[in-house]
């Protein structure tokens, strides 16, 4: 479900479109039925559930109940507090709202995973996660968002077709709604359903380049394909779900469009004239997939939708090590673009060590040391581009190229500032073991720099073990052995956390926040970017901490609301809760955030730094928390709750209650991830 507040508009949805081509010759129905089976089964279900008589025919009913057009419900997943102490009670009543008297911010529907669109039928469908919004035109708001869905892993989403051979893709898709701007902009000040001001929906993606920028084809029986997405085979097109998916082959379409995770969505030349890319465009990427341990696979990329025309393109410059999210930022020069891409680095569900025994095979570090498995071994990261030039340093004008996506380097954030910097005699050293460290507070720095890797794309798809998302593993300064890349606990931590959702200065600085799973965020300031003699050598910057892994309990305002259904207030997060048989509570009562998923930097009128929405994924049993915060820098922050979904604790979970009525499945964790503020 996508959501506005009166102060951001947050969200989460997909569907796809067909080539227009007719059979090659009409037939009656009876012959075409007669010729296939599976459309006799399907007719014969149909008539079954039209048979008032049977009990498919209840499912029917429920299904065509909830059946709506793109708007028009207005009952909302997410509560201000567990029903139970709602003032007054209320009982659980599936399809229906529970306290929606929220403490910080008025919240409503404008969209549902289900829904459809009354032209033409179109449907949004799958996990709903990350997502953008621009002005069409002058009288069209265009949100784009996109769905976490996993294939044949978990579930399969119908597919969405793509190309002139027709290839398919099940998993993610990216979908779009447009809205009357007028009515969207009236919106929280009325009590009407969003259905009146949807104008159109649609796939946002209806061609797709792979990572030698061809277009992907069907997918070959006899095992290899000319021009393949390459996520699902090795650097030659071959293997796919034979040797090289740990998962089972999608039944309808060709290839899996793995986890879509967090995205954004970046304006032509939005930090001001000539500054920045080319054009409107939404960054996405594949967030983690299953290999076969052993295989040669290429890894996941980003994938850079031309909003335009509609085109997709893999690409290779962040590396192949899959992402969370990856924004464009300020760097200040018309002739380069800078993002920074945030995520696991290596989420393949592979046997680590067996992995990095095959890279050392190779050839160890440089230093002489081993390789270790580099999933979560990096620290924050800066890609700068080239605009007008090729993976191969050649001037070009196709869509990456002209956008600086790629020619260009990736940096890497490091340090040897003393307490920060890795000490294996200390504990509270490394990226995740300062934040951790007793008395964090906002405003303490650590210095250092952004190094350029000693890996570039160069446009040639080779296997995993060439990717330069294991360089975060080597010194990044030839003059300085101690300077290391500020990685969760040095080259060779594996249980480290992930760097999650990051976030641009909204106010155009060259400044970028990052958050952690572990629950804390900061920012990182390059200021001192210099680009006039191109890719600089290192740039020197300074994180900010704004919130530390410590206690948090003290910085959240409730405001009368978030009680979980054990009668405890939602101060802290309980991710691990259970009662035993004779009575025995366990509650993990994190104090803490616990896994940041969702993070946005948002710019207001009131304050130099603006404000930022913080989003949990953690698993909390008592319902996923969301914040928003003024940033200041050097006072602790205040976290204003604004709701709460979700939870297999949570009274109306555990009464199946859904929205719509009849979806629950079992109760479970909601996860709440993205925002924007059109």
């Amino acid at each position: 479900m996508i959501a506005a507040l009166s102060f951001a508009t947050n969200g989460f949805a997909s569907a796809p479109t067909t080539p227009d081509s007719c059979p090659p010759e009409s037939m009656d129905l009876l012959v075409y039925l007669n010729a296939q089976s599976s459309a006799v089964d399907f007719m014969t279900n149909v008539l079954h559930m039209a048979d008032h008589t049977t009990p498919a025919a209840t499912v029917m009913a429920e299904m065509m109940t909830n059946f709506k057009p793109i708007g028009s419900p207005t009952q909302h997943i997410c509560e201000a507090t567990d029903i139970l102490y709602a003032d007054p009670a209320m009982d659980p009543v599936d399809g229906q709202s529970g306290d929606v008297n929220y403490p910080y911010g008025d919240i409503k529907v404008l969209l549902t995973v289900g829904e459809y669109l009354p032209s033409n039928g179109y449907m949004l469908v799958g996990v709903p996660d990350g997502m953008g919004a621009m002005l069409k035109d002058d009288s069209t708001v265009r949100i784009v968002f996109q769905s976490e869905s996993y294939g044949p892993m978990y579930y399969e989403s119908y597919p969405f077709i793509v190309n002139p051979d027709g290839a398919s893709f099940t998993g993610s898709h990216v979908m779009y709604v447009d809205y009357d701007r007028d009515s969207l902009a009236e919106f929280m000040s009325n009590g009407r359903s969003a259905e009146g001001m949807v104008k159109d929906a649609g796939n946002l993606i209806e061609s797709v380049y792979n990572l030698k920028g061809n277009l992907v084809e069907q997918r070959s029986e006899d095992g290899c394909t000319t021009h393949p997405h390459y996520s699902n085979t090795d650097p030659e097109g071959c293997g796919m779900w034979e040797n090289i998916m740990n998962t089972g082959t999608p039944t309808d379409a060709d290839w899996l469009m793995q986890s879509l995770c967090s995205a954004h969505l970046e304006e032509k030349h939005q930090w001001g004239e000539g500054i920045g890319v080319e054009d409107d465009l939404f960054i996405t990427n594949e967030e983690w997939t299953r290999y076969v341990t052993g295989s040669n696979y290429t890894g996941i990329p980003a994938h850079v939708i031309d909003i335009a025309t509609k085109a997709s393109y893999a690409a290779g410059v962040f590396t192949l090590g899959g992402f969370e999210k990856i924004v464009e930022v300020n760097c200040g020069h018309p002739d380069y673009v800078c993002f920074s891409p945030s995520g696991y680095n290596g989420a393949f569900s592979v046997d680590g060590t067996s992995e990095a025994a095959r890279k050392n095979a190779m050839g160890k570090r440089p230093d002489g040391t081993d390789y270790v498995f580099p999933q979560n071994v990096c620290p924050a990261r800066l890609y700068i581009g080239k605009k007008g030039y090729n993976a191969k340093g050649e001037p070009a004008t196709d869509f990456l190229s002209r956008n600086g996506l790629a020619y260009g380097h990736l940096y890497g954030f490091a340090t040897n500032q003393a307490g920060a910097a890795y000490d294996a005699s200390n504990s509270d050293s490394g990226r995740d073991g300062w934040h951790k460290t007793e008395g964090r507070a906002n405003g303490d720095t650590v210095s250092g720099a952004f190094y350029p890797i000693d890996w570039q794309w160069d446009g040639e798809v080779k296997t995993f073990m060439h990717d330069g998302s294991w360089s975060f593993q080597h010194k990044p300064d030839s003059t300085d052995s101690t300077i290391e890349f500020w990685n969760p606990y040095g080259n060779d931590g594996t249980g480290g956390k992930k760097t999650e959702h990051n976030s641009p200065d909204p106010y155009g600085g060259a400044r970028f926040m990052q958050t952690s799973t572990a629950g804390y965020f900061g920012i990182y300031d390059f200021a001192g970017i210099d680009l006039s003699s191109g890719f600089p050598e290192k740039i020197p910057s300074t994180y900010t901490n704004l919130q530390g892994e410590v206690d948090i309990t003290a910085q959240i305002e409730l405001g009368g609301k978030g009680m979980k259904a054990n009668g405890e207030p939602q101060l802290t997060n309980s991710d691990k809760y259970s009662v035993a048989d004779d009575g025995t509570i366990t509650d993990s009562a994190k104090v803490t955030f616990e896994d940041i998923d969702g993070f946005e930097w948002l710019a207001s009128s009131d304050n130099a730094n603006g404000y930022v929405v913080i989003q949990e994924d953690s698993g909390n049993d008592f319902g996923e928390r969301t914040f928003i915060s003024k940033v200041e820098i050097g006072t602790p922050l205040t976290y204003y709750f604004i709701a709460m979904s979700g939870g297999d604790d949570n009274t109306r979970m555990k009464n199946y209650v859904a929205v719509p009525a009849g979806s629950a499945g079992a109760p479970h964790t909601h996860q709440v991830s993205g925002g924007l503020d059109p």
